[in-house]
Order: C-alpha cells, then structure tokens, then sequence
C-alpha cells in the first residue's frame, strides 16, 4: 500500500497534475475573456444602433421640415409676415393692444405703509406673499 501512494505521488503525477490544472484554468480565463468581450462588443453596437435611429429621425424631421419650406403656403405667408403682402381682394386684419389709462389700477401698498406701527403683524405677512392688503 506504502508503495502505492509513493506512486500516486510521484514527481511525474503532481507535474501531469498541475499541468492540467494549469490547462483548464488557462481555457476558462481564456472563454471568460472572451466572453466578456463579446458582451461588450454588443452593448457597443446596441449604443451605436440607437444612435443612428435617433439620427434617421433627426434626419427626417429636417427632410420634412424642408418640404415645408419649399411649398408655396409657406412662401406666401413669409412674404405676408416680413413685406406686408397680400392676395388681391384679401382682407388684412391689424391688432392693435392699446393701454387704457381711463381706469385706474387700484395702489398697491408700499412697504414705507407696510412698516407703520399701526399695521397688524398678519397683515403684513399677507402684503409679503400675496402683495395685497384687504
């Protein structure tokens, strides 16, 4: 039996075992490498992937956006804003906001009224936040 396990252990079996072990660990390291390679190489073209589709729609809002700029609507209602134009027989319609001054606006308290020893501390909160008095 004695001789038996000198011979399991010999110097050639623990080398013949080692090597192999070496062997097997080399090919894993080597298949996760790559593996993980791979995932990355994927993600990448995930990333470019989308980037182009985001690119093919930028490019057809602007190829739509062309066609827009080229039909006669829009030629005509440029030359309508910018030079003043218009279509024989069309009417024209001009909004003019005015400020009317025949109504006065109601004060607003100031802060030198606000300040006064005789205005009440909740008022004073009010005028803060809401910037009225009642």
């Amino acid at each position: 039996m004695n001789t038996a396990k000198k011979q399991f252990y010999s110097t050639e079996n623990i080398v013949l075992m080692l090597s192999i072990f070496g062997l097997i660990f080399g090919l894993l390291y080597g298949l996760a490498s790559v593996l993980y390679k791979d995932k990355k190489i994927k993600n990448e073209i995930a990333r470019i992937t989308e980037q182009n589709q985001e690119y093919i729609r930028e490019i057809e809002d602007k190829k739509r956006y062309l066609e827009y700029l080229n039909t006669p609507q829009r030629i005509d209602k440029e030359a309508k804003i910018q030079m003043g134009r218009k279509q024989p027989g069309e009417k024209v319609l001009v909004f003019i906001q005015e400020k009317l001054d025949i109504v006065p606006l109601p004060k607003k308290p100031t802060l030198h009224r606000i300040q006064e020893p005789d205005v009440p501390n909740w008022k004073r909160w009010q005028w803060r936040f809401l910037g009225t008095i009642q």
